[in-house]
C-alpha cells in the first residue's frame, strides 16, 4: 500500500479557513491578483463558449441530418448547395426531432456523470487539471463540429455524434460545478455565500453575452459555423490562461489527508464485507460516490446530521418545477404573443443581465448590510479557535435560509406576473423581476458544503449537482406534459404549479439548524 503524508489535526482546516489561503507575498503585491479575482476570466469565458452555440447548433444539425439522407438516397445537389426545399420531407423531420430528444435526455444524465467523475478526479489529482482536462474536451467537442459541416454522408455524421457527445460533458451545468467547486475550496464559511453569488453572476454575463452576439453574428455573416470558431479561440486562450495563472486550489497536503481518510474507510469496509459481489458493487459504486454524503453523518451528540438531505431534496424538488419554466414562457410568448427572434432574444438577454445585476452587486450587498442584524457572538472551543480569538461575530445560517425562500418567493410571483400580463413591456419587466430571483442557485450550495469537513465539500457540491441534475431531467417529463395538455385551454396553470412547487421546496430549508454546521472535531491529546 501507497504511503500517505500525515497530517497533523492542527494543519487541517477548519469551517472559517479557506483551502487555499491567501500568501502574504500576494496580499503584499499589488502587481498580483486573488485566486477569485483569476477565477472571473474562467467563468464568464466557460458560460459563453457553453451557450453561444446554442444560437445555431439546431441549424447546424438539421444540415448534417439533410445531407445524409440526400447522399443516401442519390439527392445530393451536383454543387453542393443545400436548400431548406430538399430537407422538408418527414424521414429528416424525424430523425432530427429524434436526436434533439436524445440530446435533451442525454444532457441529464451526462451531468450526473460528469459531477461525479469531476468530483472523483480532482480529490485525487486536484481541481486545476480537471478544468483543463473540460476546457480541452469543450475545444475538441466544437472542432469535430466544424469538421462534421465539411465532411458528407456517415463520416459527418460521424463526426455530429462524437461532438454532441462531448458537448454533452462540456454544458453550462458541468461547467458551472467546476467553478463553483473551486469557489467554494478558496472561500472562508463567512465569505462563501457572497462570493459563490458574484461568480456565479460573472458566469451569467458571459451567457448574456452569447445571447447578444450569438444571433447577430451568424445574421451579419451568414455562416452557422462562425459561433463554432469564436468558442475554439475562446477556449484556446483560457486553456493557456488556466496553465499559466490559475493556482490550484487543492493541494497535494489536502488531498493526501483525503486519499488517507478514503483508505481507511475502505479497509473498514473491506473487512466487513469480502465477498467478490460486495468488492464488484463497491467499484461500480465510484460512479455514486458523491451520493454518499446524502446520508446523515452523526454527531458528537449522538444525533443525525440531516442538512444536506434536506438542502437535497429541495433542489430537486425545486428542479423539476424550474427547469422547464423559462421554457414554457418562451413558448407561450411565441405561440400566443407571436414573437419573433429578435424578440425573444431581447427576453432572454433581459433575463440574463437583471440576473448578473442580482448576484454581482444587489446579493453581495444585502448579506453584507444584513449580516450584523443577524449576527451572534459565539465563543468558540480551544480547539477551534484561531490564534488570539476569544469570541468571533457569525451569522447565523437563517440569513442563507431567508435569501432562497425570498428568491424563490421572487421566482414564484414573478413567472405568474410574466403569464399574466399582455404587453412587451410588462413582459420585459416581469422577466426583468426573474432575474432578481437568481440568488438561490449560489446560495442554496453554500448552505449544504456549510455541513461538512471542508475536505469533503467538493463531493457534497457534486452531490447537490447529481440531485439538481436529476430534477433537471423529470422537469420535461413532469412539467412538459401538463404545459402540452393545458396550452391552449389553462397556459397559465403550469406557472401557478411551479409557483406551488418552489415555494414548498424553499419552506423546507426552515428545518435547517445552526448547530448541523460543521464543527471541527476536538484535538486529541498525545
Amino acid at each position: 500500500m501507497a504511503s500517505t503524508q500525515d497530517v497533523s489535526p492542527t494543519e487541517l482546516p477548519s469551517e472559517r479557513a479557506p483551502l487555499l489561503p491567501e500568501r502574504q507575498d500576494v496580499i503584499s503585491s499589488k502587481r498580483q491578483f486573488s485566486p477569485l479575482t483569476l477565477l472571473i476570466p474562467l467563468a464568464v469565458a466557460t458560460r459563453l463558449t457553453s451557450t453561444l452555440p446554442a444560437t445555431t447548433l439546431l441549424e447546424v444539425i438539421q444540415s448534417v441530418i439533410c445531407r445524409l439522407w440526400l447522399t443516401s438516397n442519390g439527392n445530393f445537389p451536383p454543387g453542393g448547395e443545400i436548400s431548406k426545399d430538399l430537407c422538408a420531407v418527414p424521414e429528416v423531420e424525424k430523425t432530427y426531432s429524434a436526436v434533439i430528444s436524445a440530446i435533451l435526455i442525454g444532457d441529464g444524465l451526462a451531468a450526473m456523470i460528469a459531477c461525479s467523475m469531476i468530483s472523483h478526479i480532482s480529490s485525487r489529482l486536484g481541481r486545476k487539471p480537471v478544468i483543463l482536462g473540460a476546457v480541452a474536451v469543450s475545444f475538441l467537442a466544437y472542432f469535430l463540429m466544424v469538421c462534421s459541416q465539411y465532411l458528407s454522408g456517415w463520416l459527418g455524421a460521424t463526426f455530429l455524434a462524437g461532438s454532441l457527445l462531448l458537448q454533452a460533458f462540456g454544458n453550462p451545468l458541468i461547467m458551472m460545478f467546476m467553478v463553483n467547486i473551486y469557489t467554494v475550496d478558496i472561500s472562508s464559511a463567512e465569505d462563501r455565500s457572497p462570493v459563490l453569488s458574484a461568480i456565479n453572476g460573472w458566469a451569467i454575463l458571459g451567457q448574456s453575452v452569447s445571447f447578444a452576439i450569438g444571433g447577430l453574428v451568424t445574421t451579419k455573416t451568414n455562416n452557422p459555423l462562425i459561433v463554432y470558431y469564436i468558442c475554439i479561440f475562446v477556449l484556446g486562450a483560457i486553456f493557456v490562461y488556466v496553465l499559466a495563472f490559475l493556482p490550484e486550489s487543492l493541494p497535494k497536503e489536502k488531498r493526501d489527508e483525503l486519499r488517507r481518510q478514503r483508505l481507511a474507510q475502505q479497509n473498514v469496509e473491506a473487512s466487513a464485507h469480502r465477498s467478490l459481489s460486495s468488492r464488484l458493487i463497491s467499484t461500480v459504486a465510484i460512479a455514486f460516490e458523491p451520493l454518499k454524503q446524502l446520508v446523515p453523518a452523526r454527531k458528537e451528540d449522538g444525533r443525525r446530521n440531516w442538512r444536506v438531505v434536506y438542502c437535497a431534496i429541495h433542489i430537486l424538488i425545486a428542479m423539476v418545477a424550474v427547469s422547464y419554466t423559462p421554457v414554457a414562457l418562451t413558448l407561450l410568448y411565441t405561440t400566443k404573443y407571436k414573437y419573433d427572434s429578435a424578440q425573444t432574444g431581447m427576453m432572454l438577454t433581459t433575463l440574463s443581465l437583471s440576473g448578473v445585476f442580482c448576484l454581482t452587486y444587489t446579493i453581495p450587498s444585502l448579506i453584507r448590510v444584513l449580516r450584523p442584524i443577524y449576527a451572534r457572538k459565539v465563543v468558540l472551543p480551544e480547539n477551534q479557535q484561531e490564534p488570539s480569538d476569544t469570541a468571533v461575530s457569525t451569522s447565523t445560517d437563517l440569513l442563507d435560509v431567508h435569501i432562497i425562500f425570498v428568491s424563490w418567493v421572487i421566482d414564484a410571483i414573478s413567472y405568474i406576473i410574466a403569464s399574466a400580463t399582455t404587453t412587451h413591456v410588462s413582459h420585459l419587466i416581469a422577466v426583468t423581476a426573474i432575474g432578481f430571483s437568481a440568488a438561490h442557485t449560489p446560495i442554496t450550495r453554500s448552505l449544504a458544503v456549510s455541513s461538512v469537513d471542508p475536505l469533503k465539500q467538493g463531493e457534497v457540491l457534486a452531490a447537490i449537482e447529481m440531485m439538481s441534475s436529476i430534477g433537471a431531467f423529470l422537469s420535461p417529463v413532469v412539467m412538459g406534459s401538463i404545459f402540452t395538455a393545458t396550452i391552449s385551454s389553462q397556459p397559465m396553470l403550469v406557472f401557478y404549479i411551479h409557483a406551488a412547487i418552489v415555494i414548498a421546496a424553499a419552506s423546507l430549508l426552515f428545518l435547517v439548524r445552526d448547530s448541523d454546521r460543521y464543527q471541527k472535531p476536538p484535538q486529541t491529546q498525545d
